[in-house]
């Protein structure tokens, strides 16, 4: 007995199997999530200054502010929060005074921004930014 399969139907069943498992090895793919990004700001100075973080997220269409603090004498500015790849972090530190300001921003607790001492005459301003990769 010999079982005989027309050549057409052949194909069509080689051909089915081929699209199937392109189609799940392609799905796979798509199953990866963005990793979200844990950000802390530190911030400090010799004098008071205030501190105006805005951020730009992948679905936002505008900047947004996040963090607005007028820091005093001897304190310190702290932020954390959570993002994803493409967002974007801009850090305005500003001083009526002459002031000396300290600075840092992590990513998942690794350094990516930071000026020790950076020096800032009355009424100036620095912007760090950090766009998440």
């Amino acid at each position: 007995m010999r079982i005989f399969i027309e050549p057409n139907k052949l194909m069509k069943k080689i051909a089915l199997v081929i699209i199937s498992i392109l189609a799940l090895s392609c799905s796979k793919k798509n199953d990866v999530q963005p990793q979200p990004h844990t950000i802390k700001i530190t911030a400090s100075g010799t004098d008071a200054f205030s501190a105006v973080l805005s951020t730009l997220k992948t679905t936002d269409t505008n900047p947004v502010t996040a963090d607005s603090k007028t820091v005093a004498k001897g304190s310190a500015y702290a932020y954390t929060g959570m993002f994803n790849e493409g967002d974007q972090l801009s850090l305005d530190l500003e001083s009526d005074v002459t002031n000396s300001i300290t600075y840092a921003i992590y990513d998942n607790d690794t350094i990516v921004a930071q000026a020790s001492g950076k020096e800032l005459t009355t009424h100036t301003m620095v912007t760090v930014g950090y766009d998440i990769p």
